[in-house]
This record gives C-alpha cells, sequence and structure tokens, in this order.
C-alpha cells in the first residue's frame, strides 16, 4: 500500500532478497562496463604513443675507417681512394661525408630522418652536381642490397665506446655472408632510411658498401658526443648542376675509370 516499492528496505525478507540481488548485478555490469571502457582507453592511447628508441645520445660525430675487401679499379693507386668517412647527426639530420684522390674528390649524403629523403653533393675540382632524391629512395650511388638478409646473434662487443650488437647479413642467391654491428646507444628515429640497412633499427658502426666496383668496409674508430647539436650541412653551390640518380651514377663511375 501507499506505492510501495517492493525493494523498499522495509518490505518482507523475500523483497529484500530480491532487492539485494537486483542491485548486486547492477552494480556489477556497471563496473564491468568501466573496465570496458578503460581498457579501450589503454589501447586507443597505447596506438597514439610515439615510440621513441631507446637511447642515450641524441647527437654526436662518429669517424669511420675504409678498408678495400675488393678493388677492381687496378689502375687507380689504392693511396688515392678514401681512407675515412665522417658522419655527423643530430635528431633532425645527418650528414656523412667521403674524400678521395688527394681533395679532388668529395662526395656528401644528407639524409633527413622525419621526411625520410636523401640528398647528394659531388664535389669534383670546381664542378658541383645534386642529387635530390625522393621519399624512400637510398642514397646515392651505393650498390643495392635489395635480397639482403639478416640474422640477429645477440652477441655483443664495444667499438669506439658504444656498445654494439652484431648480425650476419647473407644475400639471396649468395652462400656468402659477413658480420655488421650497429648500436641501440644513440637515439635516432629511422636512422637507416637511406641505406641499405634499413630493416636495422640501430645506427651502423661496421658494415659493407660497394661503390663503383669498391667493396669498402666501414669501422668506427671514434665517436664524440660533446658537440653543440649543429649539423654542418654542405653548402649547395649555385652554379651546381642538377642530375638524375643515374645521372650521378654514371658521373661516379666515369671518375673510377
Amino acid at each position: 500500500m501507499f506505492g510501495q516499492n517492493k525493494c523498499d528496505i522495509f518490505s518482507h525478507e523475500p523483497y529484500n532478497n530480491y532487492c539485494y540481488y537486483y542491485y548486486y548485478i547492477n552494480c556489477k555490469e556497471l563496473e564491468l562496463k568501466h573496465i570496458c571502457y578503460a581498457f579501450l582507453l589503454a589501447i586507443i592511447l597505447s596506438g597514439c604513443t610515439k615510440h621513441e628508441p631507446a637511447g642515450i645520445y641524441e647527437k654526436g660525430r662518429i669517424e669511420y675507417r675504409i678498408t678495400y675487401l675488393e678493388n677492381s679499379l687496378d689502375h687507380i693507386s689504392p693511396n688515392l681512394l678514401p681512407k675515412k668517412m665522417k658522419l655527423e647527426f643530430n635528431q633532425e639530420l645527418s650528414v656523412n661525408v667521403i674524400e678521395g684522390f688527394m681533395g679532388v674528390f668529395k662526395l656528401n649524403n644528407i639524409t633527413h630522418f622525419k621526411q625520410k629523403r636523401c640528398s647528394t653533393l659531388l664535389e669534383v675540382l670546381n664542378k658541383n652536381y645534386i642529387y635530390y632524391g625522393k621519399r624512400g629512395d637510398e642514397m646515392c650511388c651505393f650498390e643495392d642490397m635489395a635480397d639482403m638478409h639478416i640474422e640477429y646473434t645477440g652477441e655483443t662487443r664495444k667499438i669506439a665506446g658504444l656498445t654494439c650488437q652484431k648480425a650476419i647479413i647473407s644475400m639471396g642467391g649468395n652462400s656468402e655472408s659477413f658480420e655488421v654491428y650497429y648500436t641501440n646507444d644513440i637515439k635516432l628515429v629511422h636512422p637507416n632510411v637511406s641505406n641499405p640497412y634499413k630493416k636495422i633499427n640501430g645506427v651502423l658502426v661496421d658494415f659493407q658498401l660497394t661503390l663503383s666496383g669498391l667493396k669498402m668496409k666501414f669501422t668506427a674508430e671514434k665517436f664524440e658526443s660533446n658537440t653543440n647539436g649543429t649539423v654542418k650541412q654542405p653548402v649547395f653551390p649555385k652554379n651546381s648542376s642538377i642530375v638524375s640518380r643515374d645521372q650521378m651514377s654514371h658521373i661516379i663511375n666515369r671518375l673510377m675509370e
């Protein structure tokens, strides 16, 4: 009577049991909904989180020693070939420079990590050639290694003061393999976006490349982290000739003849 609700706490025992069960079920359903919402929110937020590489150094300079594993250029004295490569980097870009032929030849590759683009400046005496790569293109003008297979060994060693991981590289259809080392001590996103080792998530410290018949091995000898973060980009001279990738490769091949 008096419009009594069947869940009135002063009602008879059966009604009290019913009310308890009714509220218990509703609370459990509400709790489950909250858990589901929280779980979905966590998934969404984790998908939107920017995953940055773990590393110690955000900028610096690496100097590599170049040795020649194969040299098909019998008519060129080894003393004239490049002996060093310098790499400078920060979070925006990297510049690597190779010089040879007593300073007559200078190859500059500039990589913009976020744009995933690379430009090449070739300086030969008083002539300058520029190649502007498209997004995702590899730097000019090293041999393609598209059929690369990578085996991560889990082995580590110190090179130039950096902790490095070892991987075994083999090429499709070729029984030969070789070792490379890379480091995660350096904090870069897409560090190999413009070279043939783009599948390796780490800065290369010991590796191989082939340029115009020269099979070259690059080994880091010195690493400096105490730079001011400013990478000195090559100045593109106004009288530079803009060329295609094939044209740049042709020019380099002519230099090696």
